[in-house]
């Protein structure tokens, strides 16, 4: 019984379905009543965007236009209907443009037959407004070039050496050059040949929507049997007083040249700019230019070189020593106030370290008094074994005293037994 119940519920359910189907075919197709549809995001397509350019505007990058449409029409042409069957524009050159974001009202070209658009009064887009701008970027070089063992491989240069980037303002800044990209092996000559180029930031990451004033251009890369040669610093002058070179020393002591056959067999060594040493006043660090001649080209592309310059500065160190008197004049007493002097040594470090009191000998010549007094001389302090670059200087003075001396006189006793 219960099975019987099921299956005429089932039945009951298959009719009603039955029927609500044939009341829609009939409604829709022999009734065929008005309806309205709504379809959302239907592409507006901008016409004449080269007039922004005049007015030194464009638009700005990553925008999509879309419009909602409210449409009417029987119900079957309504089911027909696609985003594609309406044609919906916007002509740049009907309106005045500033830079920033406004809104403008389309127009509406082509919609179904038997189709109206009733929204159609109040359709706009916004669009977005940039500063359209030019600027020049180098063309640099992402050309693997593989070759055979012992040949060297030149820095590719280009024709033209620079592109002209055009776009939107928030685009052409973030374009820092444009890049050659491409791969040769096996190479053994040099290579002439026309690379595509694209725009990339500072990381090498793609920009596209930027123009570019040329797609292509020439590398040419030297090919040869290069040869290596000795980095030589070339210098001028003396170093201030005071100071000493310790060393002068390029940080790559030698570098890969190609060119010419003919140059190479010319070229024993590569000099750098020179260096004027009067102007070196502590060690330092510094970018000298290499004088490359114009056929040749250096390997590692680097047209300049690091020196580190190495000087050592002039040490002062105090000796205290004796001294002794020369000339002194008969029948004077000379007392010094003082048996000692000081004085200072210049020099080098290594100079004043071997210096001791032993290596100096102090004079205080009094020849030329012959009078009594309070006197204060110079002493004269000198090398035992001169050395060069090693001076003397702020010698102590001695204060002294010059008395008669005094001879005892003798008795008329002494006299007799005399």
């Amino acid at each position: 019984m219960d099975n019987w119940n099921n299956k005429q519920k089932v039945i009951v359910q298959i009719v009603c379905l039955i029927l609500s189907i044939g009341l829609w075919f009939y409604v829709t197709n022999i009734e065929n009543p008005i309806k309205t549809y709504d379809i959302s995001k239907v592409p507006v397509e901008l016409l004449n965007q080269d007039s922004l350019k005049s007015a030194g505007l464009i638009l700005a990058p990553n925008q999509q236009f879309y419009v909602n449409l409210t449409i009417e029409g029987q119900s079957q042409d309504i089911f027909r209907v696609d985003k594609s069957d309406f044609k919906i524009t916007v002509d740049l050159s009907e309106f005045a443009f500033v830079k920033g974001t406004q809104k403008i009202p389309v127009t509406i070209k082509e919609v179904p037959d038997n189709i109206r658009v009733k929204n159609s009064s109040a359709l706009t887009v916004t669009v977005s407004i940039e500063d359209y701008i030019s600027k020049e970027v180098p063309v640099k070089s992402r050309i693997e070039v593989i070759s055979k063992s012992n040949y060297y491989v030149s820095t590719p240069t280009f024709t033209p050496e620079v592109i002209t980037i055009s776009g939107a303002e928030s685009l052409v800044n973030k374009v820092d050059k444009v890049i050659a990209q491409g791969q040769e092996s096996n190479v053994v000559e040099t290579i002439v040949k026309n690379y595509m180029v694209t725009a990339v930031d500072e990381n090498d990451n793609l920009i596209e929507g930027v123009e570019l004033s040329e797609q292509w251009v020439e590398a040419k890369i030297l090919v040869n049997e290069g040869k290596n040669v000795p980095v030589k610093v070339n210098t001028t002058g003396q170093l201030p007083d005071g100071l000493r070179l310790i060393s002068i020393e390029p940080t790559v002591k030698e570098i890969g040249i190609a060119g010419p056959q003919s140059a190479l067999d010319n070229i024993n060594e590569i000099g750098t700019e020179v260096l004027d040493l009067s102007q070196i006043t502590d060690s330092t660090t510094l970018n000298l230019a290499l004088g490359v001649p114009d056929d040749i080209l250096i390997d590692s592309g680097e047209y300049s070189v690091a020196v580190n310059i190495v000087i050592e500065k002039s040490q002062t160190k105090e000796f205290t020593i004796g001294y002794s008197i020369i000339n002194q004049q008969t029948g004077f007493i000379v007392t010094p106030t003082a048996d000692k002097i000081t004085f200072k040594v210049s020099g080098y470090d290594e100079q004043l370290n071997d210096l001791t009191e032993a290596s100096f000998t102090a004079t205080l010549d009094l020849g030329n008094y012959t009078e009594e007094g309070t006197f204060t001389v110079d002493p004269v302090v000198t090398l035992v074994n001169p050395i060069e670059g090693v001076y003397i200087s702020d010698v102590s003075k001695i204060e002294f005293n010059i008395t008669k001396e005094t001879i005892p006189e003798v008795s008329e006793d002494e006299e007799q037994t005399q």
